[in-house]
């Protein structure tokens, strides 16, 4: 199920960027949309019963976003995020705001959604179970225009991704407890616009 999911996704965004591309080499002038792709490399763990867990990563985002003007774009995204034994895949709105309109600017960022979550690990017992829950990430960085159509981004962020573990003790009775995973995200995106 969850590898059709992710199929899916991808599925949906390489169409989506395929209608994108055609729509702009059709009308030859600027579009008030923008695709961001984003790699990174994500520093930190998981919180979970009172202890820290060191759980490095990394992740891929592709966002969609609308120019509501020169210093702010709003718009949708997904990626997939792979830590050491989880995996998420996080569905976000996100905004994304300018200091300044020139060829190198700095910026901040947003993003709020859920995701979905799975363990990939043979280590833990069957009946442990990892659901999704809130992806919430904000940050700052800086855009740098190569030509009309293409920048690049270097940004770092706070990200925090929460979970619901469920499983069975010993007796069979059902528990269910939060994890928190906390990050610092270091990110190099490119952005067509």
């Amino acid at each position: 199920m969850n590898i059709r999911l992710i199929h899916t996704i991808l599925f949906l965004l390489i169409q989506q960027c395929t209608l994108w591309i055609d729509a702009r080499s059709q009308t030859g002038k600027e579009s008030q949309f923008t695709s961001r792709l984003n790699v990174s490399y994500l520093f930190g763990g998981q919180f979970y019963n009172d202890h820290f867990i060191y759980n490095p990563g990394f992740s891929i985002q592709y966002t969609h976003s609308y120019k509501v003007s020169n210093s702010f774009e709003a718009g949708i995204g997904t990626g997939y995020i792979h830590l050491l034994d989880e995996s998420f895949v996080p569905v976000y709105v996100e905004v994304l705001g300018y200091k300044k309109h020139s060829r190198n600017s700095p910026f901040i960022r947003f993003q709020l959604g859920g995701s979905a979550a799975w363990y990939r690990n043979d280590n833990y017992p069957s009946d442990y179970d990892l659901k999704g829950g809130i992806f919430f990430s904000a940050g700052m960085g800086r855009k740098i225009l190569i030509n009309d159509r293409y920048s690049v981004l270097f940004q770092w962020s706070l990200c925090h991704i929460s979970a619901l573990v469920e499983y069975q003790i010993f007796d069979g009775e059902d528990y269910s407890s939060l994890a928190s995973y906390d990050m610092v995200q270091l990110s190099f995106g490119i952005m067509r616009h």
